[in-house]
């Protein structure tokens, strides 16, 4: 557990140091994860709504 707690924050502070310094970068990042988000979301609702 503390393992992943330690690797999640040097990704997450590596990430904000390389996108602080490449906004576009960081927009169509920002946009994928939002994409990917929604249809973490979306799929398994419609699983759902399907079997139904």
């Amino acid at each position: 557990m503390l393992g992943c707690a330690l690797v999640h924050t040097g990704v997450g502070v590596g990430a904000r140091t390389v996108l602080a310094a490449r906004p576009v970068a960081a927009r169509v990042v920002s946009r994928g994860a939002g994409a990917a988000m929604v249809t973490l979301g979306a799929v398994p609702l419609a699983s759902q709504l399907i079997t139904v």
